[in-house]
């Protein structure tokens, strides 16, 4: 209720909410109608702050999954020296991870070989976001935030079931978290762009960033359930006469490592998401323009009828700073 409250809960707020989905069920860019929509805002005064947070909410809508995170930021002051050890280390193994994946372009060819076991067509279509005002960071921040910590909490559980003592379970957990968090990182920032699976035998599109999401969601999910459940069942077979046999031990460090992940997570959308992101992000896209020179299409749908249009090519799409004038096309 409260959340609700805070990103708006009265009739204005409402109605300016189901203009938003008007547009984004056309499949338009808010772009198109920015100047409409905040004429709307205006009419029923409600403020740019309030604006950004009913968009940022459509967009990245929180789901039960962030709320089981918000006790980190009670415990922050006491688990921020647990997240420094580990996000110390973390920035220059990320900053690696990037060189390998972007420079040396090991990200595209991973693409390409998908793309070619798959038959896929690579395209390009303008995300819905753009235009948007400037969305909430800390909304944006939180939504990617959940896969980030539970793949800590599915390193931490793995490494569990190594015959090694309780400071080396630490030790090796969060170096395989550095490595897995770093490697994710870059992959989800360089796919929070324009491109799109094209995949014409079963007539579907798949975003790219979506692509990516529903990879590693299920995934890293189903390995955690899993895991807890093997641990709570038999966790004292597996580790007897040792701290972690111990449910309640078992428990509280998974708390413990689940809001440390936390903190981490925060730490890596301030140093790399809002820094290095929008050039990881380009860079892969023109190594996917010097591969396939995919187009831009302008995917719309008006009173039932569906309408892929296309616009201009992926690299002018890029140097135009990924935006575009709908004059032009309403002209056509």
């Amino acid at each position: 209720m409260g959340w609700k409250w805070w990103v708006g809960s009265e009739p204005e707020h409402e109605h300016y909410m189901e203009k938003v989905r008007s547009v984004l069920d056309a499949g338009i860019p808010l772009r198109r109608y920015r100047a409409e929509l905040d004429a709307e805002a205006r009419r029923f005064m409600i403020d740019p702050e309030r604006q950004a947070r009913i968009e940022s909410n459509l967009f990245h809508p929180l789901r039960i999954q962030h709320f089981l995170l918000l006790p980190s930021l009670i415990v922050w002051p006491v688990l921020g020296l647990f997240a420094a050890v580990i996000a110390i280390p973390l920035m220059p193994v990320l900053r690696a991870i990037e060189w390998i994946m972007i420079d040396k372009r090991a990200l595209a060819k991973s693409a390409k070989l998908l793309q070619s076991i798959t038959r896929w067509e690579i395209i390009g279509i303008p995300r819905l976001d753009d235009g948007a005002k400037q969305l909430d960071r800390v909304l944006t921040s939180v939504h990617r935030l959940p896969i980030t910590v539970f793949l800590g909490l599915f390193a931490y559980l793995v490494v569990l079931y190594l015959p090694l003592g309780s400071r080396e379970i630490f030790l090796v957990s969060g170096t395989v978290y550095i490595v897995l968090v770093s490697i994710t990182s870059v992959i989800r920032a360089a796919t929070a762009n324009a491109l799109v699976f094209a995949d014409p035998t079963k007539r579907r599109l798949i975003p790219m960033d979506t692509f990516v999401e529903d990879a590693l969601g299920p995934l890293v999910g189903v390995g955690l359930v899993f895991l807890i459940t093997r641990q709570l069942l038999y966790g004292s077979q597996f580790r007897s006469n040792e701290l972690f046999g111990d449910p309640v031990v078992f428990s509280l460090s998974v708390l413990l490592v689940l809001y440390t992940a936390t903190i981490i997570g925060v730490i890596v959308e301030l140093s790399f998401f809002h820094s290095r992101g929008k050039g990881v992000r380009k860079a892969f896209q023109m190594q996917m323009v010097e591969e396939y020179d995919p187009t831009v299409y302008l995917f719309t749908r008006n009173l039932g009828t569906l309408r892929l249009s296309p616009l201009m090519p992926l690299s002018e799409w890029v140097d135009k700073g990924e935006i575009f004038k709908f004059d032009s096309i309403e002209s056509e």
